[in-house]
């Protein structure tokens, strides 16, 4: 019993462990990934397509193929690398189906090994068996996996759409406060590299932010703790006083107070406030000698 007990515990420590380590492994994945982000540059779409439409007449649009998405992905890895060391890589995963063709972009975490998988897309195959095609949709679901993951717009978007997404990119917020959180609490080499490198003025104005919040907030904390010691010293000094007080008195003195200034009548409560009876206090004449 003392043994499966014992396995028990274990057993229990090493999911705690793992646990642990697992939630280590996203922290820097999450922190490598927004790091990257924040370094990619948009590609040019320099590529353009004319689409026909059934109804007649046809539209064309510009995008950036998947080459052009791989290489500003590459070149924000490169940016970010650590000793010539990349944070992050990722691979593909496909499945060109009998209907359609799915992707899937997987990235990893280089130093860890730990994986995020983006949602899977799928489109559907409306020239199976022909080769060229079907390559060029598993070409187009790459590029369309792989831009979601990394938020890059492969494609012309309207002008408020692409601007809300500049800016997104330009103060990617929630990257931004995990790069410097890790800085403000654990002083990594990394996270000093970013802070202290280059960034762009919306990018280097809220790492300021958050920086001044932090300081102000330790600020408060600190004077609050002063204010809580001075209270406690000024009590602690205040005992000492009484304590000193009572210490300088002498025993003699220490009695005298008792006996001078009764606190209450000690036998207040066992009074007998009865009369006495004519045979009673004839025996107490008696005693009396009176």
């Amino acid at each position: 019993m003392l043994l499966e007990e014992q396995l028990k515990i274990e057993n229990q420590n090493l999911k705690d462990m793992l646990a642990e380590q697992r939630r280590k492994d996203k922290a820097s994945f999450a922190m490598h990934l927004a790091m990257v982000k924040m370094k990619i540059e948009q590609p040019k779409k320099s590529h353009k397509v004319t689409v026909s439409l059934k109804s007649g007449g046809s539209y064309t649009y510009s995008y950036a193929d998947l080459a052009d998405v791989d290489k500003a992905i590459m070149k924000a890895i490169e940016k970010t690398a650590v000793d010539g060391k990349p944070l992050l890589t990722y691979r593909f995963e496909i499945d060109n189906g009998a209907e359609g063709v799915s992707a899937e972009t997987v990235i990893i975490d280089a130093a860890t090994g730990y994986e995020e998988r983006t949602n899977r897309v799928w489109f559907k195959n409306v020239n199976v068996g022909k080769a060229q095609d079907s390559a060029s949709l598993i070409s187009y679901a790459k590029r369309y996996s792989l831009s979601a993951a990394f938020g890059i717009a492969s494609e012309d978007d309207d002008d408020a759409q692409a601007q809300i997404r500049n800016q997104e990119q330009a103060i990617d917020k929630a990257g931004i406060e995990i790069i410097v959180n890790e800085y403000l609490k654990d002083k990594t080499d990394k996270s000093k590299r970013w802070i202290k490198g280059k960034h762009d003025k919306a990018t280097a104005e809220y790492i300021m932010q958050l920086i001044g919040k932090y300081k102000l907030d330790q600020h408060l904390e600190s004077n609050k703790n002063k204010q809580i010691e001075k209270r406690k010293e000024r009590h602690e000094k205040r005992i000492a006083k009484e304590l000193k007080k009572v210490a300088a008195k002498s025993e003699d003195e220490i009695i005298k107070d008792i006996v001078d200034k009764p606190k209450a009548d000690p036998f207040e409560n066992e009074k007998d406030d009865s009369q006495v009876t004519a045979g009673q206090q004839d025996l107490f004449n008696s005693v009396l000698g009176e």
